[in-house]
């Protein structure tokens, strides 16, 4: 009977299905206030990089959170029928149009498994969110970085990028960009859009956009 020791020595190891998986490295979340205290000796912090509000959550979201406590030891409604039709209302577009996910690292991560592999390409800009080159990378896709203009996207170049790579699949936008704060005027995404097959599904990111209204409002 063989020992344990060949046994072991005879079973090939897992191989990942593209090799630009080994390139992944662990994603590093924003800091907690209380460990940026400690680390730098500051106080009174408004962090804004984890796109959360300093103020907390409106009342009401505490209000329903308490309502549901009673309810933790069950399923929600997996297609989360209400909230969509909420969504749909407020956005003034039809239920069919909407897709929930785990924040919009889920969503990002559902349209790249989706609709892009290993033969494609997906274009993206310089010092945008760093999750756009990890999906490429774990979908085994090729990743286009377009650099950076200003610290900002460079659309022209951008869809230049696309031209000259006729396998692209898709373009992330994000705007404002995650982290450096620049933002992109509505007519140079339209003309964008203009510029771009319909073969090519372009990602518009708004996680941030809330901070752009506040400004724009703090304007007015």
């Amino acid at each position: 009977m063989p020992s344990s020791h060949s046994v072991e020595s005879n079973l090939s190891p897992l191989v990942p299905a593209y090799d630009s998986i080994l390139e992944l490295v662990p994603y590093q979340t924003g800091k907690p206030i209380e460990e940026l205290t400690r680390e730098y000796g500051v106080s009174d912090v408004v962090k804004l990089a984890s796109n959360e509000n300093p103020r907390g959550c409106s009342p009401h979201v505490t209000l329903a959170i308490t309502e549901q406590l009673g309810q933790l030891a069950r399923y929600p409604d997996g297609n989360g029928y209400y909230l969509k039709q909420a969504l749909a209302d407020f956005n003034d577009v039809s239920v069919e149009q909407i897709t929930l996910g785990n924040g919009s690292d889920d969503l990002l991560d559902i349209l790249a498994r989706s609709f892009a592999g290993a033969d494609d390409a997906i274009v993206y800009s310089q010092y945008a969110f760093i999750v756009y080159p990890m999906l490429a990378k774990i979908q085994g896709a090729t990743g286009i970085e377009v650099p950076a203009h200003r610290f900002g996207h460079d659309l022209k170049a951008m869809s230049q990028a696309v031209q000259d790579n006729p396998n692209t699949k898709i373009v992330f936008i994000a705007n404002p960009n995650n982290p450096t704060g620049t933002q992109l005027e509505p007519q140079e995404l339209r003309a964008f859009m203009a510029s771009i097959p319909s073969s090519v599904l372009v990602v518009l990111d708004e996680a941030y956009i809330e901070y752009s209204l506040r400004v724009i409002i703090g304007r007015c």
